[in-house]
């Protein structure tokens, strides 16, 4: 549309007093905007430089007849509206320009006012429909584009079947889009038994809630079987004949992770010394209650950064290599000093400090070596 917001029309014939008439009654309607080609020629001239809402075009013109023209338009432009603009008796006229793609066709003759009326009604309709047609494409092709684009796993499913996937899905579960498309929903559980439990449970959450959300375990094309958490919403509201959609998330990292940092948590509790664990952005993720106590008595306002030994960004880069390392280091809080035993698990992208009290440990030793030239003098 124009720049006032008016369809802009393409009107081609080469009869310059029909083509003035009517121009004349659609721009007077406030809603067009009107250019004359007297000839298919200079109407595909004026197509490739101007963007027009709708081409009107009569059949009988010299060098190239309207159908021609419809054909050579349709090549180049499969959506623009095209009103055939004909004279009665050419039926089969008609036809072939319904069949060329052609919009609508109006017969020339009769009552003008009616005439340009239900032409006006032609280009709007055409219009709108084209408009509604663009709308309906790009928000498919924006939601194939999220879809696509998603990093969860996601799948159409219609009477048990898979009948959509994107690349996640399939990468998720080791196969080819075309792998998937068309098999079993069952296929991919780990046996019949569990396929009918948790089929059960998502009929019941669609029917009680419109949606289900569980967790399953799916097969992959090969290799171990996989945790997987599941979203599934009916395609259409009440409507499961029209199928389901299915999201899936691959949990099987998250729950091996959550499952040894649960076995490695308990460890640090037991341990008398302060223990700190760092993620893989160094910042502190855990900190035991014998860390907070030495603070307390050796570092009065300070924070638990203080047992972060200086190069750090040295133990950072250690954790981008595959192997577990282990390093020492010495810190000081206050007038005491830190023996460090620190350990970087890049598999759990943890960095974990283990401190002991070095001073304190020189005065126990110092302690019992006192001791024991005690008890060798008196042996004396």
């Amino acid at each position: 549309m124009s720049e006032t917001g008016r369809i802009v029309v393409l009107l081609v014939d080469d009869e310059p007093g029909l083509t003035g008439i009517t121009r004349l009654f659609l721009e007077r309607s406030g809603e067009c905007k009107v250019d004359i080609a007297d000839s298919a020629a200079d109407a595909i001239e004026l197509l490739k430089n101007v963007q027009y809402d709708a081409v009107v075009s009569d059949y009988l013109m010299p060098d190239m007849d309207g159908i021609t023209f419809l054909k050579t338009v349709r090549s180049d432009n499969t959506t623009i509206p095209f009103i055939v603009f004909t004279g009665k008796g050419r039926e089969e006229v008609v036809i072939e320009a319904l069949n060329k793609g052609a919009d609508f066709y109006l017969q020339k003759g009769g009552d003008p006012a009616a005439q340009f009326t239900e032409l006006l009604s032609m280009i709007r309709k055409g219009v709108d429909q084209r408009r509604a047609q663009r709308e309906l494409y790009e928000k498919n092709h924006i939601l194939d584009a999220i879809l696509a684009a998603s990093p969860h796993g996601i799948a159409l499913v219609r009477d048990e079947q898979i009948r959509w996937v994107n690349d996640a899905f399939a990468r998720m579960l080791q196969c080819s889009k075309q792998d998937l498309i068309e098999t079993s929903l069952e296929s991919l559980y780990e046996s019949h038994e569990v396929y009918e439990r948790v089929g059960n449970q998502i009929t019941t959450d669609l029917e009680t809630k419109m949606n289900s959300e569980l967790r399953t375990r799916f097969r992959q094309k090969s290799g171990p079987l996989i945790d997987c958490e599941i979203n599934i919403v009916p395609l259409e509201e009440h409507n499961r004949e029209s199928g389901i959609m299915i999201t899936v998330t691959n949990i099987t990292k998250r729950l091996a992770m959550a499952r040894e940092i649960e076995r490695l948590s308990a460890f640090p509790y037991l341990e008398a010394n302060p223990v700190i664990e760092l993620n893989n952005k160094g910042q502190i993720s855990y900190f035991n209650e014998a860390a907070i106590d030495d603070l307390i008595r050796f570092g009065p306002g300070t924070t638990l950064e203080v047992f972060i030994p200086h190069d750090l960004p040295d133990l950072l880069r250690a954790m981008e290599h595959d192997d577990t390392s282990h390093h020492d280091r010495t810190i000081t809080i206050g007038n005491v000093s830190y023996h460090e035993h620190i350990t970087v698990s890049p598999k759990f992208h943890v960095i974990r400090i283990s401190a002991t009290n070095a001073t304190e440990q020189r005065k126990i030793k110092t302690a019992m070596r006192e001791m024991e030239d005690a008890l060798r003098n008196q042996q004396i």
